[in-house]
C-alpha cells in the first residue's frame, strides 16, 4: 500500500514538472483565444497543481487513518513488535488531513466557478493532464490493492485487516476516479448538483475518519494525561534506580527521598509535573545484613523492600505485546493488590511491558532487593 501511495506522489511530482515545462512553453509561445486571453495563466498552473498536490496529501492521510484505526480494530501478533505509544503518525496525519482537504475543496470550488465564468478553461492543457493523471493513478492503485490482497493473503498475515484495507482503498479509490471520470465530461453551462454531492459525501467520510482517529488516539487532553504519567513513571523509574545506588553503597534503604539528593552527582529528587509535589516512597523492610566468616563476605539475610508513589491520570493496562490485559502478573507471595516486580525493572519511553501498569488514582510500585542480586547466597 505505501508503494502505491509513493508511486502516486512520485506521479503527481512529475505531473508537476510537466506543466511547469508546460507553462513556460505557453510564456514563450502564447496563444489566445476569443477574448484574447492566455489560454494557461500562471495562477492557473499553480492551482491547478495546488488541486493535485492536496488531493495526493488528502487521500494518503485518509487512508493513513483508516489504516491504523483497521490495525488498532484486528490486532495481528505478527505485527505487534513495536506500539506507538503516543500514535504519532495518526496525529500527523490528522493534522495534515485537516489542512489539506479543506484546501482541496477551496481549490476545486474556485476552478469550477471560473470555469463555469470562462467556458474556454474547461480544454485547458494542465486542467486535462491532472485529471487524466488522477484517473491513470486510481485504476494502478486499485490493480495494486488486488496484488497487495493477494500477496498478503499467501503470506499468512491476518487476512482481516487487508481485506478491510483494500475495501477503502476501493472506495476512495473509485470515489475519485469517478469524480474525475465526469468532471472531463462534464457540461459546466449547465448548473448541477452532483458536485455539491460529491463533496458533501467526501465531507462526511472525512468526518468520521476523524472521529475515528480520536476515538483510538484520543482527544488533545487524553494525550496530554498519557504524557503526564509517562513523565511520572520516568520519575518513578529514576527514583528507583537512585534508592538502589543508595543501597549499594550503604546496605540499606533511605529513609525518606531528601536523602537521595546528590550535589556533586547533580542529582535532585523529582517531582510531580503538575502538583509539584514529592512523590510517595516507604520503606517496607530494610534488610537484615550479617557476615559470613566461612567466606569472609558480607551477606543479606532478608529482602530490601520499598515503595515508590505517584498519582495518575490515565489507567495503563497492557502487556509485553502492548495488548489490554485485566491482571498484571503478580510475584510469588504477595497479593493481587500489589504490583510487586524486581528492582531491575527500568521504564523507558514507550515501555509496553506490564511491570509499570497502573490505575488512574494513587498507584504504589512495591520493588524488591533481594539477596541474590548483589550478594549471592
Amino acid at each position: 500500500m505505501v508503494v502505491i501511495i509513493v508511486a502516486l506522489s512520485g506521479i503527481f511530482f512529475l505531473s508537476a514538472v510537466i506543466g511547469g515545462i508546460y507553462f513556460i512553453y505557453s510564456l514563450i509561445n502564447p496563444k489566445n483565444n476569443m477574448n484574447g486571453d492566455t489560454k494557461a495563466k500562471a495562477l492557473d498552473v499553480f492551482i491547478y497543481l495546488g488541486i493535485g498536490i492536496s488531493l495526493v496529501v488528502s487521500v494518503y492521510n485518509l487512508l493513513q487513518i483508516l489504516f491504523t484505526a483497521i490495525d488498532r480494530k484486528f490486532v495481528d501478533v505478527l505485527n505487534s513488535s513495536y506500539i506507538d505509544v503516543y500514535n504519532s503518525d495518526v496525529r500527523m496525519a490528522v493534522a495534515l488531513l485537516v489542512v489539506m482537504y479543506p484546501l482541496y475543496v477551496l481549490l476545486s470550488w474556485y476552478v469550477a466557478k471560473d470555469i463555469a465564468k470562462f467556458l474556454y478553461k474547461r480544454d485547458l492543457t494542465i486542467r486535462k493532464i491532472m485529471i487524466y493523471i488522477t484517473i491513470f493513478v486510481t485504476v494502478c492503485s486499485l490493480i495494486g490493492t488486488l496484488v497487495s490482497i493477494i500477496y498478503t493473503y499467501l503470506g499468512g498475515e491476518l487476512s482481516v485487516r487487508f481485506a478491510y484495507k483494500a475495501l477503502s482503498v476501493f472506495v476512495v479509490s473509485l470515489g475519485v476516479f469517478g469524480y474525475y471520470f465526469y468532471s472531463v465530461k462534464r457540461d459546466y453551462s449547465i448548473k448541477t448538483f452532483v458536485p455539491v454531492i460529491s463533496t458533501t459525501v467526501a465531507t462526511i467520510i472525512v468526518f468520521a475518519s476523524l472521529f475515528w482517529s480520536i476515538s483510538i488516539v484520543g482527544t488533545p487532553a487524553e494525550m496530554r494525561a498519557k504524557r503526564l504519567d509517562s513523565t511520572r513513571l520516568s520519575n518513578i523509574s529514576s527514583l528507583q534506580q537512585q534508592v538502589l545506588s543508595i543501597f549499594q553503597n550503604t546496605d540499606k534503604l533511605p529513609v525518606t527521598l531528601d536523602e537521595l539528593n546528590d550535589v556533586f552527582q547533580g542529582y535532585a529528587v523529582p517531582v510531580d509535573p503538575v502538583t509539584k509535589e514529592s512523590y510517595g516512597y516507604k520503606v517496607v523492610e530494610q534488610p537484615v545484613m550479617k557476615f559470613n566468616y566461612t567466606t569472609n563476605k558480607k551477606e543479606m539475610a532478608t529482602n530490601a523492600v520499598f515503595e515508590l508513589c505517584a498519582t495518575f491520570e490515565t489507567v495503563r493496562n497492557v502487556n509485553s505485546n502492548g495488548y489490554g490485559i485485566k491482571n498484571a502478573p503478580i510475584m510469588p507471595g504477595f497479593t493481587s493488590s500489589d504490583i510487586s516486580y524486581s528492582v531491575s525493572n527500568y521504564y523507558y519511553e514507550g515501555d509496553q511491558t506490564p511491570f509499570w501498569n497502573h490505575e488512574a488514582r494513587e498507584t504504589c510500585f512495591k520493588r524488591i532487593i533481594s539477596p541474590d542480586m548483589y550478594y549471592g547466597k
